[in-house]
């Protein structure tokens, strides 16, 4: 049996122990020290060299032939000049302001109605004679009326201005208000242009080459005596042109003359020069002159 002293005693021991563990004995070990903080990379970026300009775009030749031709109007007052280019191997068509102006189209009528018979033909709708052969002839090189009057009125005469301009969507081509007469068609140097490009991508290649050789081959002197060397068959600078010319008198005193086709046998560009002129045919001819030439040397012909 244990005394009441020797619990006591027991008990100091035991406060003693406990004591030392709180306040004796090695130190805790230190916590590990963190990682060293790193700084992150540096990345140069080189910037990505510009890209190369682009090289200019050639400078379009028909759009330099028609501003050559401004001054040949604006030297003279009341003057309407619709001109238009197409280049043929872009299919760019270029216009001045007046070149959607609808104008009398005077013989350059006959191109349409005989665009609208070898187009009927082709497809079969239609049958042409050996005569109708001729009159397309005349009508394209001497600028026959009397061939145009027999086609106008075996073949829809003002119909076939409305074909035309509904299959070619040409917005400035209307028939004649006098159904009869046919050099009052009205339509636009940029219509015309149209049609060249319809004529030379369009038609079965007999028919186009038909057509293209008889404006070719248009004589110094019109059926009716009219002197159709002007604009693209000056004979200063003719060469190997392919024009249908028109002219047209007179109305409210003022004469339409016109010059439409190919300035050479190269074919590239179709130039179109439509006008109305208050002075009469001599200074009508200078004006279409001096804007073919101008037309001519913008591209480079």
């Amino acid at each position: 049996m244990i005394s009441r002293r020797g619990r006591l005693a027991g008990a100091l021991v035991v406060a003693a122990l406990v004591a030392g563990c709180s306040t004796g004995g090695s130190a805790p070990a230190p916590a590990p020290a963190p990682p060293p903080v790193t700084a992150a990379p540096t990345t140069t970026t080189v910037p990505a060299p510009a890209p190369a300009p682009a090289p200019a775009p050639e400078p379009s030749r028909a759009q330099a032939a028609v501003d050559a031709t401004a001054p040949a109007a604006q030297e003279r007052s009341g003057v309407t000049l619709g001109v238009a280019v197409l280049d043929r191997t872009t299919g760019q068509t270029v216009a001045n302001d007046e070149g959607g102006t609808p104008l009398r189209a005077a013989s350059v009528a006959k191109l349409f109605t005989i665009v609208d018979i070898l187009t009927r033909r082709e497809a079969g709708q239609l049958q042409t004679t050996e005569a109708d052969e001729q009159r397309f002839r005349r009508a394209l090189s001497l600028s026959d009326d009397e061939a145009m009057n027999a086609l106008w009125s075996s073949y829809g005469g003002p119909e076939g201005i409305r074909r035309v301009a509904a299959a070619l969507g040409l917005a400035q081509t209307s028939p004649p208000p006098d159904s009869s007469q046919w050099g009052e068609v009205r339509t636009s140097a940029q219509d015309v242009a149209t049609l060249y490009g319809y004529v030379t991508t369009q038609l079965a290649p007999p028919d186009r080459d038909f057509l293209l050789q008889a404006l070719a081959a248009a004589p110094a002197t019109a059926a009716d005596g009219f002197d159709q060397g002007f604009g693209l068959l000056d004979p200063s600078r003719r060469g190997t042109a392919a024009a249908k010319q028109g002219w047209l008198c007179c109305f409210g005193s003022s004469v339409d003359l016109h010059s439409a086709g190919f300035p050479d046998a190269d074919g590239r560009y179709v130039v179109v020069l439509l006008s109305n002129q208050p002075r009469g045919y001599d200074a009508a001819r200078t004006l279409l002159d001096d804007a073919a030439s101008a037309a001519r040397d913008a591209l480079g012909g």
